[in-house]
Protein backbone atom coordinates (compact mmCIF):
# COMPACT_ATOMS: atom_id res chain seq x y z
CA UNK A 1 0.00 0.00 0.00
CA UNK A 2 2.29 2.27 -1.40
CA UNK A 3 3.67 3.75 2.15
CA UNK A 4 2.97 0.94 4.22
CA UNK A 5 -0.22 1.97 5.78
CA UNK A 6 -3.14 0.16 6.84
CA UNK A 7 -5.32 -1.52 4.24
CA UNK A 8 -7.91 0.85 3.04
CA UNK A 9 -9.50 2.24 -0.33
CA UNK A 10 -7.09 4.95 -1.08
CA UNK A 11 -4.34 1.81 -0.30
CA UNK A 12 -6.11 0.04 -3.14
CA UNK A 13 -6.42 2.97 -5.59
CA UNK A 14 -2.88 3.30 -5.11
CA UNK A 15 -2.20 0.12 -6.01
CA UNK A 16 -4.54 0.17 -8.97
CA UNK A 17 -2.39 3.27 -10.36
CA UNK A 18 0.48 1.37 -9.36
CA UNK A 19 -0.67 -1.94 -11.42
CA UNK A 20 -2.03 0.67 -14.48
CA UNK A 21 2.10 1.77 -14.60
CA UNK A 22 3.33 -1.40 -14.14
CA UNK A 23 1.50 -2.96 -17.43
CA UNK A 24 1.97 0.02 -19.60
CA UNK A 25 5.48 0.43 -18.70
CA UNK A 26 6.69 -3.16 -18.34
CA UNK A 27 8.52 -1.91 -15.51
CA UNK A 28 8.22 -2.83 -11.74
CA UNK A 29 8.54 -0.26 -8.72
CA UNK A 30 11.22 -2.39 -7.25
CA UNK A 31 13.28 -2.22 -10.33
CA UNK A 32 17.24 -1.21 -9.85
CA UNK A 33 16.75 2.09 -11.62
CA UNK A 34 14.82 3.37 -9.32
CA UNK A 35 15.81 4.25 -5.77
CA UNK A 36 14.19 6.58 -2.70
CA UNK A 37 13.79 9.65 -4.94
CA UNK A 38 13.25 8.27 -8.32
CA UNK A 39 9.95 6.12 -7.91
CA UNK A 40 8.10 4.05 -10.96
CA UNK A 41 5.11 7.05 -10.61
CA UNK A 42 7.79 10.21 -10.67
CA UNK A 43 9.10 8.35 -13.79
CA UNK A 44 5.90 8.03 -15.94
CA UNK A 45 4.97 11.65 -14.45
CA UNK A 46 8.71 13.40 -15.96
CA UNK A 47 8.32 11.27 -19.07
CA UNK A 48 4.64 12.26 -19.78
CA UNK A 49 3.51 13.60 -22.44
CA UNK A 50 6.96 14.18 -24.36
CA UNK A 51 8.36 10.94 -23.79
CA UNK A 52 5.33 8.28 -23.96
CA UNK A 53 6.71 6.57 -26.67
CA UNK A 54 9.94 6.19 -24.83
CA UNK A 55 8.10 4.71 -21.72
CA UNK A 56 6.01 2.81 -22.88
CA UNK A 57 6.11 -1.46 -23.14
CA UNK A 58 7.59 -1.96 -26.06
CA UNK A 59 5.59 -5.16 -27.12
CA UNK A 60 2.23 -3.20 -26.67
CA UNK A 61 3.08 -0.71 -29.68
CA UNK A 62 3.80 -3.50 -31.87
CA UNK A 63 0.67 -4.08 -33.59
CA UNK A 64 0.56 -0.21 -33.93
CA UNK A 65 3.90 -0.22 -35.10
CA UNK A 66 3.16 -3.09 -37.70
CA UNK A 67 0.41 -0.90 -39.39
CA UNK A 68 2.46 1.83 -39.50
CA UNK A 69 5.05 -0.13 -41.30
CA UNK A 70 2.34 -1.75 -43.75
CA UNK A 71 1.27 2.17 -44.61
CA UNK A 72 4.38 3.41 -45.45
CA UNK A 73 7.94 1.54 -43.98
CA UNK A 74 7.51 -1.45 -46.73
CA UNK A 75 10.84 0.11 -48.01
CA UNK A 76 12.86 -0.57 -44.83
CA UNK A 77 13.52 -4.40 -42.85
CA UNK A 78 10.41 -4.51 -40.92
CA UNK A 79 12.49 -5.29 -37.62
CA UNK A 80 14.96 -2.41 -38.17
CA UNK A 81 11.69 0.13 -38.83
CA UNK A 82 10.23 -1.12 -35.47
CA UNK A 83 13.05 -1.09 -33.43
CA UNK A 84 13.85 2.06 -34.90
CA UNK A 85 10.35 3.63 -34.14
CA UNK A 86 10.18 2.76 -30.33
CA UNK A 87 14.03 3.65 -29.74
CA UNK A 88 13.96 6.86 -31.55
CA UNK A 89 10.59 7.78 -29.75
CA UNK A 90 9.31 8.95 -32.67
CA UNK A 91 5.49 9.63 -32.21
CA UNK A 92 4.53 10.58 -35.57
CA UNK A 93 4.81 7.20 -36.63
CA UNK A 94 2.16 6.59 -34.06
CA UNK A 95 -1.70 7.23 -34.67
CA UNK A 96 -3.34 10.09 -32.18
CA UNK A 97 -5.82 7.45 -31.05
CA UNK A 98 -2.92 4.89 -29.64
CA UNK A 99 -1.22 7.84 -28.59
CA UNK A 100 -4.22 9.98 -26.35
CA UNK A 101 -5.57 6.19 -25.19
CA UNK A 102 -1.75 5.41 -23.71
CA UNK A 103 -1.71 9.27 -22.20
CA UNK A 104 -5.09 8.75 -20.87
CA UNK A 105 -4.34 5.60 -19.00
CA UNK A 106 -0.65 6.58 -17.63
CA UNK A 107 -2.24 9.85 -16.56
CA UNK A 108 -5.24 7.93 -14.82
CA UNK A 109 -2.09 5.69 -13.28
CA UNK A 110 -0.60 8.69 -12.21
CA UNK A 111 -3.94 10.20 -10.71
CA UNK A 112 -4.23 6.99 -8.67
CA UNK A 113 -1.12 6.78 -7.19
CA UNK A 114 -0.35 9.91 -6.04
CA UNK A 115 1.81 9.96 -2.66
CA UNK A 116 -1.18 11.31 -0.87
CA UNK A 117 -4.58 9.92 -0.23
CA UNK A 118 -6.44 12.34 -0.29
CA UNK A 119 -4.91 13.64 -3.62
CA UNK A 120 -5.85 10.33 -5.38
CA UNK A 121 -8.27 10.18 -7.92
CA UNK A 122 -11.81 7.94 -6.51
CA UNK A 123 -12.45 4.64 -7.62
CA UNK A 124 -15.59 5.53 -9.33
CA UNK A 125 -13.86 8.05 -11.28
CA UNK A 126 -11.04 5.87 -12.20
CA UNK A 127 -13.53 3.68 -13.31
CA UNK A 128 -15.59 5.83 -15.46
CA UNK A 129 -12.24 7.89 -17.07
CA UNK A 130 -10.92 4.14 -18.14
CA UNK A 131 -14.25 3.40 -19.41
CA UNK A 132 -14.15 6.60 -21.84
CA UNK A 133 -10.94 6.14 -22.50
CA UNK A 134 -11.59 2.41 -23.93
CA UNK A 135 -14.34 3.72 -25.83
CA UNK A 136 -13.09 6.78 -27.52
CA UNK A 137 -10.08 4.15 -28.46
CA UNK A 138 -12.50 1.49 -29.96
CA UNK A 139 -14.81 4.18 -31.47
CA UNK A 140 -11.56 5.43 -33.28
CA UNK A 141 -10.61 2.24 -34.08
CA UNK A 142 -13.62 1.30 -36.35
CA UNK A 143 -13.20 1.62 -40.44
CA UNK A 144 -14.98 4.44 -41.87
Amino acid sequence: YGMGGEASIQGDVYSFGILILEIFTARRPTDQMFDDRNNLHNFVKMALPDRLIEIVDPYLLSREVEETLSEGLNNRNNVESRHEIVENGNLNQLNVQTRNCLLSILQLGLACSRESPKERANMNDAAKELNLTKNDFLRNQRPS
